[in-house]
Formats: structure tokens, C-alpha cells, sequence
């Protein structure tokens, strides 16, 4: 028998004894199934938290204008960021009110609770625009912005299929610009008219529907404070955020439409009352809390 080198002898003979696991590193130690429920878990992990998270969030940019397709020269500002609050949540960013389980955003709650309470705070003041109003478009933009933002492609009612909320809340935003559009022209048309003191019908109307809307969720944030087995806080105060940013957004549009107005009133300090106040509740994040004592930021 031809003899073998003493090194390769010497090595089989050291590793005749070992485990055949024992080179596999701890990865090759952990039983197939269990590896595959940590696989399964990491996935879930990456897909409802990481795309989940990337997804979702709620953004609030005070800043916001419309955009020159959104308001032509002479047309309303009001309906002008209606239209572009619209953009803003439905095409720029995901809309995730309608989101089923199996989307990354599907276990989201403030995210949906902050779009869906800002697109009703719109549906409300265009519908407010819309009573008495002689334009096709802003009755259609009213009925197409009242639509469910629950609303999804598959539906347990019939039919079950049809349109999502995206496609109706995007075919008002359509009509709002269509609107703004005519209201431009006719404006360029007409002879200047007289200042007055007190404001439009159309204007008060959106006032009370937006003064309206910011009750009624202060209201829902009151029952949630006696009895909080309600629901949960954290999605309400996104609702009033939602609430709080379309209304004084809109407020702003209404404020540059009736300026002069509004200037002769001798109330312009509480337009600006009402405006600092709903700022303040649009941008609050309750995920901080500031000391007062050592002025400090925790969590």
C-alpha cells in the first residue's frame, strides 16, 4: 500500500471525530424549518416595516401654493389649492386610506386616518362651493370628492369591481381645474366691482363648512378623552392634523380671494388667529414632548 504524507494523514485522523455539522457556522445549525420561519419574518419585517415605512408618513408643507394648472390667472386660490391638496395626496404620494392588508401600507392606521380626514375637509368645502353655484364642474368635483377614500378596486357591495377613490377623488380634482378655468374667463370679462364689507355668500359658505369640520373633530377628540376605549389616540390627533392642515390651507386661498374684503372688515387679526391656531395643530408631532424645566426633547 503506497504510504500518503503524513500531513494528510495526520488531518484525516483529527477530523475523524468531528460532528459533520461542526463546519457549517451557525447558520447550518439551526433546523431547516426554524430557518424558514426566520426567513418569513425577516420578509414581513422589510415589507410592512421598511416599504411600509418609506410609504407612509405624514407631510405637512405649510408652503404649499398652487400650481399654475391648478390656478390660471384670475381664477379662485380657494379652488386652486382644493385642486392641489388633491394632487398632493392622491398622485404626489401614496393614498393609503384604501390600502388592503397585503399592501406595505396595509397595517398603517395615522397615515390613512390623516388622508382620509384631509380629503373629506376638501369634499366639504367644494361642496360648499358648489350650493348655488351655476357650473357643471364644481357639482361634479362636489360628487366625486365625496366619494368613500375607503373605497378599493375589489368590494364586498355590488358591483365588485369598479374605480378606487384615487380615480374619482383625481376626476374632481379634473373639474375643480375645468372650473377655475371658466371662473378665469369670466372674471377677465366682467367690470371691476365695488368693494364690500362683508363676505360673498360662496365665501361664507366654505367658512362655515371648514369652521364646521374643525368642530366636529374636536369633538371627536373630547369623546376620546372621556372614553378612551373608543379608539386610538394616536390616530386621532392624525385625523385632526389632516383636519387642521386642509382647513388652513384653504383658509389661506379664501383669505387671498376676499383680501380687500377681509382688510375693510377690520378682521383680518382674527384671520390670522385662526390661521396660527391651525398651523399649530397641522405641524404638532405627538411622537416628542418638550420639558419645560430642562427644556430638553424626549420621547
Amino acid at each position: 500500500m503506497a504510504l500518503q504524507p503524513f500531513w494528510r494523514t495526520g488531518t484525516a485522523k483529527a477530523g475523524a471525530g468531528d460532528s459533520p455539522v461542526s463546519g457549517r457556522g451557525l447558520v447550518g445549525r439551526i433546523p431547516p424549518p426554524l430557518r424558514l420561519l426566520l426567513a418569513l419574518i425577516g420578509l414581513l419585517l422589510a415589507w410592512y416595516g421598511l416599504l411600509g415605512t418609506i410609504r407612509a408618513g405624514i407631510e405637512v408643507d405649510l408652503a404649499t401654493r398652487p400650481e399654475s394648472v391648478d390656478l390660471p390667472p384670475g381664477g379662485s386660490v380657494t379652488i386652486g389649492m382644493a385642486s392641489r391638496l388633491l394632487t398632493q395626496q392622491v398622485e404626489d404620494r401614496a393614498f393609503t386610506p384604501n390600502d388592503p392588508f397585503f399592501y406595505p401600507t396595509g397595517l398603517a392606521r395615522r397615515t390613512p386616518a390623516f388622508q382620509e380626514a384631509l380629503v373629506q375637509t376638501v369634499g366639504e368645502a367644494v361642496n360648499a362651493l358648489s350650493e348655488g353655484a351655476t357650473s357643471p364642474d364644481i357639482a361634479q368635483a362636489a360628487t366625486a370628492i365625496r366619494t368613500d377614500p375607503t373605497l378599493w378596486w375589489f368590494r364586498a357591495a355590488m358591483p365588485p369591481i369598479g374605480r378606487a377613490a384615487e380615480r374619482h377623488l383625481l376626476e374632481g380634482r379634473l373639474h375643480l381645474r375645468a372650473c377655475n378655468a371658466e371662473a378665469a374667463a369670466r372674471r377677465s370679462r366682467q367690470a371691476p366691482q365695488a368693494r364690500q364689507t362683508g363676505l360673498p355668500r360662496t365665501a361664507d359658505a366654505v367658512l362655515s363648512a371648514l369652521l364646521d369640520a374643525v368642530v366636529a373633530e374636536a369633538e371627536r377628540g373630547d369623546r376620546l378623552i372621556r372614553n378612551p376605549a373608543e379608539g386610538s389616540a394616536a390616530v386621532q390627533i392624525a385625523r385632526s392634523r389632516g383636519t387642521a392642515y386642509a382647513a388652513t390651507l384653504l383658509l389661506r386661498g379664501l383669505r387671498e380671494d376676499n383680501a380687500d374684503t377681509i382688510r375693510l372688515s377690520g378682521r383680518a387679526a382674527r384671520w390670522t388667529e385662526a390661521q396660527d391656531a391651525l398651523d399649530r395643530t397641522a405641524t404638532r408631532n405627538p411622537a416628542f414632548r418638550k420639558r419645560k424645566r430642562s427644556g430638553s426633547v424626549r420621547l
